[in-house]
């Protein structure tokens, strides 16, 4: 399987699930190989690591919501997992 493709059905999967606890092993099924390859093909191609990637992204949506929203800061928290 093409590498960019396994990176877009990665991250597509990440944008659906922000909102949720993601969980690794269903990640890795959908891309059809192990949770350990998966990560270090993760971080091979975009040079950070899965979960920062995870983190870093729901930070920035939690900061969206802060800024467009009328939202209390402890629903936004708890929304993406903090």
């Amino acid at each position: 399987m093409d590498c960019n493709i396994i990176l877009n059905n990665v991250i597509e999967y990440i944008e659906k699930n922000l909102t949720n606890k993601i969980d690794y092993d269903e990640l890795s099924k959908t891309v059809g190989m192990s949770g350990v390859t998966l990560q270090k093909i993760f971080c091979f191609l975009t040079n950070t690591s899965l979960s920062e990637y995870i983190r870093k992204r729901r930070l920035s949506m939690a900061a969206e919501d802060l800024i467009l929203t009328n939202g209390k800061i402890i629903d936004i928290a708890i929304k993406y997992q903090y």
